[in-house]
């Protein structure tokens, strides 16, 4: 069953990245336009086919992010269009998928020689807070769950700790070889001062759950490859659009950085994505484009003093706009455009010192 998503294509300097924000694990990287497009397509039947050779849900198309995508392409957003920016819709499904072999299995990952289902028991420690109950297992580092009730909070703790398990399985790494008793979970919970086995609102409980794995899976393990090819890509071309340029004693220079710009409580702030830390605020619009243009321009100077090079502007109005929408399409929000948020580009005008000295 075919499915339409939105994808996003990004050109740097020398590359295109391209990704589907609804399917996990799609950034390619390409060095033509078509290349890109047809790249995150194969990525995603690839994903789609082996999603389904597992039984998992194929994840669905989300009417928010069509929405946040096409506002910003909207003629009257008022953006004016970047034209390194584009997004396009794909109809793929998981027949798509290219006939050549899926790509092999990160060499960096164990082996694994499991052929038959098989048991696993660990302890999980459960205690209850004054909103619900939460529990972990100690011997599963970051495996942790809540629930309402005890029992709901044992079930979870059970489908959480056989997630997991299953993963390392998948992934070929080893599991825990010594793993603690319940009467050593509770000593090492009750290690921590805010836990007080006289207080009902931290008491907890030590059981041993038992999970039921399956043999590794090879779809899991070429997911997995495929999730950390992807998050190179992404770097690789995050590499290539953090352009510099030298700036030589006192050689003027100017520009536009894009700005985010929304108000709380009657104050207007505004940061710029394209520099770390650059960000003010201001009693009126125009005292924090004041502002901001001030706050670029001693960033820009603190990079000449250091570096003897500046950051280029990398994003537009434009190209903020998306990145916003999406990030807030991805946190639940409904409403396209925000109204608490407006883009703009901020120029700024700069003069390197005189003695511009890179340590």
């Amino acid at each position: 069953m075919k499915r339409v998503y939105p994808i996003v294509v990004d050109r740097g300097p020398t590359l295109y990245g391209a990704h589907a924000p609804e399917v996990p694990s799609t950034f390619v990287v390409a060095r033509t336009l078509p290349q890109a497009r047809r790249r995150v397509r194969a990525v995603i039947a690839r994903r789609l086919r082996l999603t389904g050779e597992m039984g998992g849900e194929m994840p669905e198309p989300d009417a928010k992010v069509a929405r946040a995508l096409a506002r910003v392409t909207d003629p009257g957003s008022g953006l004016p269009v970047d034209p390194a920016f584009e997004i396009v819709t794909v109809e793929v499904g998981p027949e798509d998928a290219p006939p050549e072999a899926p790509p092999e299995p990160d060499p960096t990952l164990p082996e694994a020689g499991r052929s038959e289902p098989w048991n696993e028991t660990f302890v999980a420690v459960i205690g209850k807070t004054p909103q619900n109950y939460c529990g972990e297992a100690p011997d599963l580092p970051v495996c942790v769950s809540v629930g309402d009730t005890m029992e709901e909070m044992r079930r979870n703790m059970a489908e959480g700790m056989a997630m997991h398990v299953q993963s390392m399985v998948d992934d070929g790494d080893p599991l825990p070889e010594r793993r603690r008793t319940p009467e050593e979970a509770l000593r090492r919970y009750y290690e921590d001062p805010d836990n007080d086995p006289a207080n009902p609102e931290t008491a907890a409980v030590a059981e041993r759950i038992t999970v039921e794995l399956r043999p590794p899976r090879p779809q899991a393990r070429i997911l997995n490859t495929m999730w950390r090819q992807a998050r190179r890509n992404e770097k690789k071309f995050e590499k290539d659009c953090a352009t510099r340029t030298a700036v030589n004693p006192g050689e003027p220079w100017s520009g536009a950085y894009a700005s985010e710009i929304f108000q709380v409580d009657g104050i207007w702030h505004g940061l710029v994505p394209d520099l770390a830390e650059c960000h003010d605020i201001g009693r009126t619009l125009e005292e924090l484009r004041r502002r901001l243009r001030t706050a670029i321009a001693d960033r820009l100077l603190e990079e000449i003093a250091s570096a003897g090079a500046i950051p280029l502007p990398r994003r537009t109005s434009y190209t903020a706009a998306a990145r916003h929408n999406l990030d807030s399409a991805g946190e639940g929000v409904d409403e396209f455009p925000d109204p608490d948020f407006t883009f703009e580009m901020i120029p700024v005008e700069i003069v390197a010192p005189a003695v511009a000295c890179a340590s």
